[in-house]
């Protein structure tokens, strides 16, 4: 009877190590879109809306072919933000969630785990937007006078940069990215 119950115990203990194992690695395909939110209102606020302009390019957001990909969304707690995809969503019929801009690996993280293989769409800020793109493996060449900087290197979009988006695609492991700007 003892031996019985050691041989159960040993069983479910190497299935648990075997469900960690599998739940350690890391998603080898997913489809990501990422870019900063649409040109905002002028105001003091900090949570302040999109601007006339920047709700027409969410529409012509909404209508690009990419977009009816999207299986779910992902953006700030901040109105410019969720303004920019939520034309998108509604026409494509997809979920949008909140992440937090300052972890950008439990994003990562949530994506791996419930998105592997899917088309997911960020919509962060200036300042967040290239890490994001570097967390899912997409790299930005940066120089200086021909010299190649560190990758360390801090990279902030321009605050006048509207309608970029990053595309970082990743298939059985490899990695390939572009950007394009909306209309394009």
């Amino acid at each position: 009877m003892t031996m019985f119950r050691l041989s159960i115990t040993t069983l479910l203990i190497s299935a648990s190590f075997a469900l960690q194992a599998v739940e350690q690695v890391s998603c080898q395909d997913y489809d990501v879109y990422v870019m900063r939110h649409l040109p905002k209102a002028v105001s003091e606020n900090k949570d302040t809306d999109l601007s006339e302009e920047g709700h027409r390019m969410a529409v012509a957001l909404s209508e690009q072919d990419f977009m009816a990909l999207v299986d779910v969304g992902y953006t700030t707690d901040y109105k410019r933000t969720r303004q920019t995809l939520t034309p998108s969503a509604k026409q494509h019929h997809f979920e949008v969630r909140t992440y937090d801009p300052r972890d950008n690996q439990a994003l990562v993280d949530e994506i791996n785990k419930q998105y592997c293989g899917k088309t997911v769409m960020i919509v962060g800020h200036s300042n967040t937007v290239p890490s994001i793109v570097q967390a899912f493996d997409g790299q930005f060449e940066v120089s200086f006078a021909g010299q190649a900087l560190p990758q360390s290197t801090q990279i902030h979009l321009d605050e006048a940069d509207y309608g970029a988006i990053f595309h970082v695609k990743k298939e059985q492991g490899k990695v390939k990215q572009r950007m394009f700007r909306l209309g394009q």
